[in-house]
């Protein structure tokens, strides 16, 4: 009876791997590869097709149904361009909302309209279209900041697609080392409002001041912050989040060791870009994710 049950799940098995049958990030094809990115349940396809036409062998290509689909950041199977979150595997229960955005990339599960703005985990260089502010440059994957001025914020960001109200930034990033010269160490995300009477910055980040370190979240409006146990291990990754909505600021940090969140009120400014900021270190930072929402 063991042994008939055996033959019956190796079957099964060879069935659901072949061309053209189910598969899944855990169960994947003995023959081509799995399109997780069809309509429909994943099924089986050839590697060495290119059913999108977009240059990229299905075996390669981690987008099959459009073009794009050369990285995968989160390693799920789902190319960047079109993952509802590409830095997560999808969520065991698909979101109510029914938006372009699944979760943890969605900060409004419940609300429909967020659309993923801007993605870059930096493994095709430098984009040449943001605006920088010191040194950084691109190295395994990563967006490098070495500190040329130990008491200069310096930032690089991109435009937006929409001036919005509605936002949320995301990063993950690692210490290399401190630059002892500087006043403060900080590593974080940031949002911009340039407009002809002046630029307005909201800032989320972790920050050491004497020897202290907290979450801090700055605005226009002013600054609230949140006493952590270490923001600078070098061993250590940290993940921020910086959301806007209308005029009330969030930012929130994980750590190794600790988790936790401010709030700010802003001026209610249309924010144009965003992107990463940092000071008197060097750190490396993995991607930069933004959703919007109208």
């Amino acid at each position: 009876m063991r042994a008939i049950v055996l033959f019956v799940l190796i079957g099964l098995c060879a069935c659901s791997a072949s061309l053209g049958g189910p598969c899944s990030l855990d169960e994947p094809c003995d023959e081509g590869v799995c399109n997780l990115s069809g309509v429909g349940d994943p099924v089986c396809i050839a590697g060495d097709g290119d059913i999108d036409g977009d240059g990229l062998a299905n075996n390669r290509d981690f987008c099959n149904q459009q073009p794009g689909g050369a990285f995968d950041e989160d390693l799920d199977g789902l190319g960047d361009d079109c993952d509802r979150c590409p830095i997560a595997r999808p969520p065991a229960m698909p979101e109510t909302d029914g938006d372009e955005v699944d979760s943890p990339c969605d900060p409004d599960p419940t609300i429909a309209g967020e659309k993923i703005a801007v993605f870059e985990g930096f493994n095709d260089g430098l984009p040449a279209s943001w605006r920088k502010e010191g040194t950084w440059e691109v190295r395994g994957g990563e967006a490098l900041f070495t500190p040329a001025d130990p008491n200069a914020f310096q930032s690089f960001t991109t435009q937006l697609p929409l001036a919005a109200r509605h936002l949320a930034v995301q990063a993950s990033y690692r210490v290399s080392r401190l630059d002892m010269a500087a006043a403060q160490h900080l590593a974080g995300v940031t949002v911009v409002d340039r407009r002809p009477a002046g630029t307005a910055i909201a800032s989320c980040g972790g920050s050491r001041i004497g020897g202290m370190d907290t979450l801090v979240l700055t605005s226009d409006a002013g600054a609230s912050t949140k006493p952590f146990t270490n923001l600078f291990d070098t061993a250590g990754l940290y993940r921020i989040a910086q959301r806007i909505d209308n005029a009330q600021g969030a930012c929130a940090m994980i750590s190794d060791a600790q988790s936790g969140a401010v709030q700010q009120t802003t001026a209610g400014e249309l924010f144009t870009e965003a992107g990463l900021t940092a000071r008197g270190l060097e750190v490396r930072f993995q991607y930069l994710l933004v959703v919007q929402r109208p």
